[in-house]
């Protein structure tokens, strides 16, 4: 699965699988049919915030209804919904699915689209089996994480190096990303 996402990020953004250059150092063009095609789907099924509006069937729940759709407008503007909307359907239109991260913190509901290239879920029972979302991040953004143990923090970035490709090359121009 993390070779096909890779090719696929690869296609999309018009490099070559084997290389950018021949077997004589010659720069290989690159035609790209994927990216229209990519776009059309795209725009034949975007969602918008407008297009998000709760209904009854009872006719004695119609002042709640227009109340609750007031909430949701201002929950979907304040949570830049219309952003996760997006996401999702570039996903949709690039993977052919997408997965969505819903997060409680205090009283507020988070949404996110989690890149493919982050997760690694179980290819065989995906609907019922645990997805675990592999983050990134900076020597800082772990310091200032107090929910991590500040000891084991300082231990991964006292052995840290630079994240690697498939085929073993460096992901990054410079070290500083440790994986969570």
């Amino acid at each position: 699965m993390f070779e096909i996402i890779n090719d696929i990020d690869a296609y999309i953004n018009s490099k070559h699988l084997s290389g950018e250059k021949d077997s004589i150092g010659r720069e290989k063009p690159f035609s790209n049919i994927v990216n229209s095609a990519r776009n059309i789907w795209f725009r034949a099924t975007d969602i918008d915030r407008k297009d998000i509006r709760l209904t009854s069937s009872q006719s004695n729940m119609h002042i709640p209804i227009i109340v609750s759709n007031v909430l949701l407008k201002k929950w979907m503007k304040k949570n830049r919904f219309g952003v996760v909307l997006n996401d999702w359907g570039k996903d949709l239109a690039t993977y052919g699915s997408s997965v969505l991260k819903f997060v409680e913190k205090g009283d507020e509901l988070l949404v996110s689209v989690v890149p493919w290239n982050r997760l690694i879920p179980d290819p065989i029972d995906f609907e019922n089996n645990v997805k675990i979302e592999v983050l990134e991040l900076t020597p800082s953004q772990l310091r200032k994480n107090k929910a991590y143990d500040q000891n084991m923090v300082e231990a991964l970035i006292y052995n840290l190096g630079n994240r690697k490709m498939l085929d073993g090359q460096d992901k990054d121009n410079k070290a500083g990303y440790i994986k969570v």
